[in-house]
Order: C-alpha cells, then sequence, then structure tokens
C-alpha cells in the first residue's frame, strides 16, 4: 500500500512539472525572434536593407581599357554592379548595345560573383557615383548615403532587379 501511495505521489508530481513546463518561455528570446519579417537583398538593391558596397577599381580599369570609354567608375552590391561611363568621342557612331555588353563581360570578367551589371552613360548619374565611389574610398560610412544610392539606382534603371 505504501508503495502504491509513492509511486501515486511520483507520478503526480512528475505530471505537475511536466504540465507547467510549457509555460516556462524565456521571455527574452521573444526579441531575438524573426518576426515574419522577409527580406530578400541575394540579389536585389530595391529592398536591400543590407548596405554593404564597394568600389570596384580593377572593373573600372578594364572598363576604360576599352577604346570606346573614356572613364568609368563602378560600385558593387552585392552581386550586381553598376557602371558609369563617359565615352569617347570616336564611339559617338557605334551601336550602344555592343557597347553595354562589352562593358558587362569586362565587368564580370574581374568577379564571378557579379550576375548583373548596369550600364549609363547619363552624365547626372556618373557625377554621383563618382561622388559615392569618393565617398567609399575616404572611408563615409555607407549608410549615410546608401537610401540616397538606391533611390538614384531606381530612377536611373528602373527595370533593375
Amino acid at each position: 500500500m505504501k508503495k502504491s501511495l509513492i509511486l501515486i505521489a511520483i507520478l503526480i508530481f512528475s505530471l505537475e512539472l511536466t504540465g507547467c513546463a510549457r509555460y516556462n518561455v524565456n521571455k527574452n528570446d521573444l526579441v531575438n525572434r524573426d518576426q515574419n519579417v522577409t527580406r530578400n537583398n541575394i540579389d536585389n538593391v530595391r529592398d536591400n536593407n543590407d548596405s554593404r558596397m564597394r568600389v570596384a577599381d580593377d572593373a573600372a580599369k578594364k572598363v576604360t581599357d576599352l577604346k570606346e570609354v573614356d572613364t568609368a567608375n563602378v560600385i558593387v552590391t552585392e552581386n550586381n554592379a553598376y557602371v558609369a561611363v563617359k565615352l569617347s568621342p570616336t564611339s559617338q557612331n557605334e551601336d550602344t548595345n555592343s557597347i553595354e555588353h562589352k562593358i558587362s563581360q569586362r565587368v564580370k570578367s574581374t568577379d564571378r560573383d557579379i550576375d548583373n551589371v548596369y550600364v549609363s552613360e547619363n552624365p547626372d548619374f556618373y557625377d554621383r557615383m563618382n561622388k559615392y565611389a569618393s565617398d567609399i574610398r575616404n572611408g563615409r560610412p555607407i549608410s549615410g548615403f546608401f537610401n540616397e544610392f538606391t533611390e538614384t539606382i531606381r530612377r536611373v534603371f528602373p527595370k533593375a532587379k
């Protein structure tokens, strides 16, 4: 009889412990959990809030080695490269698509991770890219101008992914 009573008491105590365990949640962990946030930053500047940018001087050098290009600035975010060029006067009669293709091939040859190359010869875009490249080289925090950069990209390349 005593053994049965002890066994019943142990069972009741065990059930109470396991029954209350589901409420033993560390409330501080809720802050660290994802709150159903969907981010698509892998190859996307539009929704990118991960501000990793770099100046690709080696790609710019390869682009300026083309006879059609006088100067170039290349900024890379994730797997996208944005190229601002000033074309040489001798390239005025050449096919723009052909020049863009050559530029794209040169940029991709410098970094295998680059999937998309966006090229513009817009003078305003060239000036802005020159400013962004200068800011990055001089150590200015990217977070200070990343939103402006993203907005510029949206305006100049509306179909960019």
